[in-house]
């Protein structure tokens, strides 16, 4: 509600004047210090304007011509009884017209959240912490769409971000702000004034303006879309929870085993980035070392750290005592003199050195290659995803018609919840629309919720003002019953 004004007597007459600024900024209307306003009431037929837009057909012979003319970007004004009452930029020129040297040009205005650099170019923000106030990254954005502290009418709010390094990408201007007001249960908004605020989306409030019966003019209804009948919000848990896979191969190494080293120790990751986490990891011999004609070695597997473990290879302390026995003997039997005795021709020292040749080899022949998988379970930290669900348990399931929301900023399942029921509520009334005509009130803004004399309740989504010269002081509001 804008607190500026006063309701409109039944008999008042309008006093209405179209200012047009052809050099103000935003900023200088917002703060009342602009100095290049031109009246250009004598030449309005029509006007009129809504919360986002409006129209102002002009009518002149050479008064407006060529650079006298209002151009696209310049901003015009409407003033009632002196006052700003809404004012919006020159989006377009329209329906130009000249006969019989009259000339004739519609308007068409937009506020200034309808600018494509609003609506239409997608942004990213910067990463923000955990635990930063949502008011905050709100702000950051109103600053790179050029507003100043004076253009931003929203306070501060104790809900923060849950998540580290948080950023919004992807998006316009306008969608990030509603992504961060959706779970506060406010939308964004730009008043009459040009300011920034937000608006109240919970419908079972209080009623702002009450009206009383001479002030309602007519009353119309109608519904247009299906009754909306769940609404399921998936927002992101802001608590690790352990996901477990199934048992897996998590890794697989070769590892040779002799007499050349009595202990093998091979580090085992259980991925690429060493990064996996796993338990319950067990060793799975495809290969035994000690498949060859001796055992050599003792084969073991021990996990050290949640994301590795360790392979021990250690080796018999008899090998390489046989290789270095072997060695010795075959040393030795090389002093020995090749004598024979009288029945054998074989001299003495071949048969010692033999054995001792036999030996060695025997210990060479056993050097073995283990091939070895690592299995268990792997598992990680999450932040997992959670649905929380708003229905209407009166409604036949044939009449099933649900949406689905997104969004990353909720803190909890209370705020969850609230969330859930309060856009249900919201968007199951909305299909419904409620259009009243009254007295023209300036108070009147989208969001209020307006009470009618038969306790019936009015949630404000637009109006249509006629502001043209002698127009009657009526307001036609928009909106849907709740």
């Amino acid at each position: 509600m804008d607190h500026r004004w006063q309701p409109i007597a039944q008999d008042g007459v309008k006093n209405v004047a179209i200012i047009w600024h052809p050099t103000a900024t935003p900023l200088q209307l917002v703060a009342g210090t602009h100095a290049d306003g031109v009246d250009i009431r004598a030449f309005v037929t029509r006007a009129s304007h809504s919360a986002r837009e409006g129209n102002v057909t002009v009518t002149w012979h050479l008064e407006l011509y060529e650079i006298d003319q209002p151009q696209p970007g310049q901003i015009i004004e409407c003033r009632l009884d002196g006052q700003l009452l809404w004012w919006g930029m020159i989006e377009s020129l329209n329906d130009y017209r000249l006969s019989s040297g009259v000339r004739s040009l519609t308007l068409t205005l937009r506020s200034r959240d309808a600018s494509s650099h609003w609506r239409n170019v997608r942004r990213v923000t910067e990463i923000y912490p955990v635990a930063t106030p949502l008011s905050v990254i709100a702000r950051d954005i109103a600053y790179t769409l050029g507003l100043t502290d004076a253009e931003i009418g929203f306070g501060e709010t104790s809900v923060t971000t849950v998540h580290s390094n948080t950023q919004l990408a992807d998006l316009t201007a306008w969608e990030m702000l509603e992504k961060l007001a959706e779970p506060l249960g406010v939308q964004p908004f730009v008043d009459a004034r040009g300011v920034l605020k937000t608006i109240s989306r919970d419908i079972t409030r209080p009623a702002d303006i009450v009206l009383t019966t001479e002030r309602i003019i007519s009353v119309t209804a109608a519904k247009s879309r299906p009754l909306l009948t769940a609404v399921k919000v998936r927002w992101l848990d802001p608590n690790l929870t352990k996901v477990s896979q199934q048992d897996q191969i998590l890794a697989s190494i070769n590892i040779t085993a002799g007499f050349f080293q009595l202990k093998q120790t091979k580090r085992v990751s259980f991925s690429e980035d060493e990064t996996q986490r796993a338990e319950n990891t067990y060793l799975v011999i495809r290969q035994s070392a000690n498949s060859g004609l001796l055992p050599v070695c003792e084969e073991a597997y021990s996990q050290k750290t949640q994301t590795g473990g360790e392979i021990v290879l250690t080796t018999y302390a008899w090998v390489p005592a046989l290789v270095t026995a072997g060695m010795a003997a075959i040393l030795s039997s090389s002093l020995i003199p090749d004598g024979v005795t009288p029945t054998e021709t074989i001299p003495l020292g071949r048969p010692i050195q033999a054995s001792a040749e036999i030996a060695v080899l025997l210990t060479l022949a056993s050097i073995g290659t283990g091939m070895y998988e690592i299995w268990g379970t792997p598992y990680d930290y999450v932040h997992t995803h959670n649905t929380t669900e708003a229905y209407d348990q009166n409604a036949p399931e044939w009449m099933s018609n649900e949406v689905e929301i997104e969004n990353d900023f909720i803190m909890d399942e209370p705020m969850a919840q609230a969330y859930a029921v309060r856009e249900l509520l919201y968007r199951a009334h909305e299909v419904s629309s409620f259009n009243v005509s009254i007295v023209d009130d300036p108070r009147i803004e989208p969001g209020d919720i307006l009470q009618l004399p038969d306790q019936s309740r009015l949630y404000v989504t637009n109006y249509q003002r006629d502001v043209s010269p002698g127009s009657a002081a009526v307001l036609e509001v928009e909106g849907f019953r709740v």
